[in-house]
């Protein structure tokens, strides 16, 4: 009688069991946090912002990535806000929009309700893609390039509560004053065989870009910093890791925004630049990391560092604090929604 033969042989069934192995081990590896944020404890200050803002301080509150929403009790303004954070899986493999019932969350849970200005770093999806919905549930303007202006248009918001970047003249909003200054993205990461690298034939979103769409369609389009005065007070957000020579060299600032992901993953040569072009020339007396968590993870869960699949935290925050060593400044990192009078 003839044996009747194994679809599943043992050495294919090892092979497979093998290659399980790896992808498990690797993606172990890869998609877990790139450092441990119990090691820098002492680096948050652990406040809730529960209380009145005193007169003439100004608050911020962290609200991931490089969203920040600065408030003086009279007017706010916030930079980027992005909220809804699909998963990775989501960005990666299908279509992404904002999710109106997660922003509206994070609107009331920052009890953002006297927002006068968005301003937008550049037109990826995780700086971008809320801004329109937000600026459309507050009433707030708007601000950002030819690019973000397109994502604006595409979700419906009105051509009167939106204005193009215009570099170097300041912009009055309340007490506040915003200037917009020339910068460049952090140098283009490859993971996967992908990059985040702008194609120089289709620099920017030319079009109205009408969500869900791919990541990819969120276009950079520019990237830019943001100088801040507030009375005599003055902030310097810079989302990503990246400089324009000299672009600083006529300004100073009390607090720095500093965008840190994957500063680390450059050359030495790199780092050194970035910190004379950012924090030597602006002599500030309080450095916020920015841009340093995992954006693929719900705002409404504690922050956890980038991915060590195309970022070191742990590497980040060391190339900031050795190069700091010994300088009267003071460094501190916020969670979600961690707020902290800066003045």
């Amino acid at each position: 009688m003839a044996k009747k033969s194994n679809p599943f042989p043992l050495q294919k069934i090892s092979k497979l069991g093998f290659y399980l192995f790896l992808i498990l081990f690797y993606s172990n590896c890869f998609l877990r946090p790139s450092g441990n944020l119990t090691n820098y404890d002492s680096y948050f200050p652990h406040s809730s912002g529960t209380s009145s803002i005193p007169k003439g301080k100004v608050r911020a509150t962290f609200l991931g990535t490089s969203s920040i929403l600065l408030d003086d009790g009279e007017t706010q303004i916030l930079t980027d806000g992005f909220f809804s954070r699909p998963s990775l899986w989501k960005t990666a493999f299908s279509k992404i929009e904002s999710d109106p019932l997660t922003v509206l969350s994070v609107i009331e849970r920052a009890k953002i309700n006297r927002l006068k200005a968005i301003f937008v770093c550049h037109s990826h999806y995780d700086h971008v893609m809320d801004a329109p919905f937000v600026a459309k549930q507050t009433k707030a303007k708007l601000y950002g390039s030819s690019s973000t202006l397109n994502v604006g248009t595409g979700a419906g918001l009105n051509q009167d509560q939106m204005q193009k970047f215009i570099l170097g003249k300041p912009i009055s909003i309340g007490k506040f004053t915003v200037t917009v200054l020339e910068s460049k993205h952090t140098p283009p990461f490859h993971i996967l065989g992908k990059t985040n690298a702008t194609d120089p034939n289709h620099p920017n979103i030319e079009t109205p870009l009408i969500q869900p769409v791919k990541a990819m369609e969120f276009i950079e389009g520019g990237t830019f910093d943001f100088f801040i005065q507030h009375g005599k007070n003055r902030i310097l957000i810079k989302s990503s890791t990246n400089f324009v020579k000299g672009a600083l060299d006529n300004f100073n600032a009390d607090v720095l925004f500093l965008g840190i992901a994957q500063i680390s993953l450059q050359p030495v040569s790199f780092q050194d630049e970035y910190y004379k072009q950012t924090i030597e020339i602006l002599k500030p007396k309080l450095i916020i990391p920015i841009h340093w968590d995992n954006f693929f993870k719900p705002l409404s869960e504690p922050l956890e560092p980038n991915l060590k699949l195309g970022d070191d935290f742990d590497a980040n925050m060391k190339s900031i604090l050795k190069r700091s060593e010994g300088q009267k400044l003071e460094i501190k990192l916020l969670q979600g929604f961690e707020t902290i009078d800066l003045f």
